[in-house]
């Protein structure tokens, strides 16, 4: 289906969340310097959708972005007044005719989804001019692209279904890059190069792993991630809303993973001594909470769960206090807050100032140094049991944005997995 009309588009975010429906449903993310409320619901089925946007008009918010996947509705909402319409499953014939309804009210489209076939739409109050094409392939769709760009129109909203590109312009000025078919590596890359040229992304899509992002000039802070499980885009939407930043463009599609991968070698499986939330007498409750005890025996290479810079090590102690054994001479517990209770340990800080901890190491068995930059299943130290321990084991957990001991933060391993106590584990590091 391809076609051209005189209409309009865009997207937008929010910050409490919903776990998601599909187990493997994964969330792409953009976040950009804002305040005020705002809240994202994913995994939505159209009642419940209706439901929820209804409550939320009524509480003065509206919709800032939509996402359509597999019969699910993602939004998000934030702060607004005045006129909101919502339409799905339209066809394209049904679309033209209500935009342009809507247009000649003086609404203008506010998100554009494509997906099975079926058109969705946002249209909100505004002026002046808006042009919509659905279903373009690429050629079509930069020839047009490039002809709407020398008028003085610029993409506020982009959508991908079938390979085919579906676009709003309105006016707009200064440059714009448009880039689709990126994998994720490469979608990562390209932002971070514009990034660099004072770029920001404004609108993105993804479609059997493929990404397509628009990017216009701006300035400020700004972190994306891509296919994120639905507990990886909670924990990172928490620590970057109390970091004054909104989710500026979301967008779903199968096959969600996690940045985080197990602390060993690619294949290899260990035991989960603790997983999150576990009871008296076990230690992860309170901060450590969302905090692993994985069971590598001593002189295990630990390796980098993802890639970040080194920020601190402690690596000469050689003591152990065993907790479930006498307190005697030679077992004698360290004071409370000593940072030898933690043994030998790493801290690796990685993007949008989250942490992650490796505790317990061998004496003189961390392998890297503060300031080193590692990539992801990199060898950073040896296992052991050093400090508060009842035996060889890595504690592993993750902060967000902390340079001291604190609370740890829900995240997931590989794709989507949150082991708990009990578990064996198997690493898919790709090391």
């Amino acid at each position: 289906m391809r076609a051209a009309l005189m209409f309009g588009a865009v997207l937008g975010l929010a910050a409490v969340t919903t776990l998601p429906t599909i187990a493997d449903t994964g969330l792409t993310a953009v976040w950009r310097p804002g305040s005020g409320t705002q809240w994202v619901k994913w995994g939505l089925s159209f009642d419940d959708f209706k439901t929820q946007d209804t409550a939320y008009f009524n509480q003065g918010l509206r919709i800032q972005s939509l996402s359509i996947h597999n019969g699910r509705v993602t939004a998000v909402w934030r702060p607004g007044s005045g006129t909101q319409w919502v339409k799905w499953g339209l066809s394209f014939a049904d679309f033209k005719t209500q935009d342009t309804a809507y247009f000649n009210q003086g609404l203008r489209i506010q998100a554009l989804v494509v997906d099975g076939g079926q058109i969705a739409a946002v249209w909100r109050p505004g002026s002046g001019t808006q042009w919509v094409h659905v279903g373009l392939d690429g050629n079509d769709f930069k020839t047009q692209d490039t002809a709407y760009f020398n008028q003085g129109l610029r993409i506020t909203s982009l959508a991908v279904f079938g390979g085919k590109l579906s676009a709003v312009w309105r006016p707009g000025s200064g440059a714009q890059w448009v880039k689709w078919g990126m994998s994720g590596a490469q979608f990562s890359a390209q932002d971070n190069t514009y990034f660099g040229q004072g770029l920001r992304q404004t609108s993105v899509a993804v479609e059997n792993g493929q990404y397509a992002a628009v990017w216009q000039p701006g300035s400020g802070t700004q972190w994306s991630a891509h296919s994120f499980c639905g507990v990886d885009f909670k924990t990172e939407d928490t620590a970057f809303f109390a970091q004054g930043l909104r989710v500026s463009a979301v967008a779903v599609a199968d096959g969600g993973g996690s940045p985080w991968g197990y602390p060993w070698q690619n294949g290899v499986t260990f035991p989960v001594y603790q997983g999150n939330n576990s009871p008296p007498p076990n230690s992860h409750n309170g901060s450590q909470a969302y905090a692993f005890d994985f069971g590598l025996p001593s002189d295990t290479t630990i390796r980098a769960t993802r890639a970040g810079v080194v920020e601190w090590t402690q690596s000469n102690l050689t003591k152990h206090y065993d907790p479930s054994s006498p307190t005697t001479p030679a077992n004698t517990p360290f004071p409370n807050g000593s940072l030898q209770n933690w043994g030998n340990a790493v801290r690796i800080r990685h993007d949008g100032g989250f942490t992650s901890w490796y505790f317990h190491i061998k004496p003189n068995g961390v392998l890297v140094n503060v300031g080193d930059h590692v990539s992801a299943g990199q060898p950073i130290a040896k296992s052991d049991n050093t400090g508060r321990t009842s035996g060889p084991h890595t504690h592993f957990q993750v902060q967000a944005d902390s340079t001291n001991w604190g609370q740890s933060v829900p995240i997931s391993f590989n794709n989507c997995e949150v082991p708990v106590t009990g578990d064996n584990a198997t690493s898919h590091t790709g090391n």
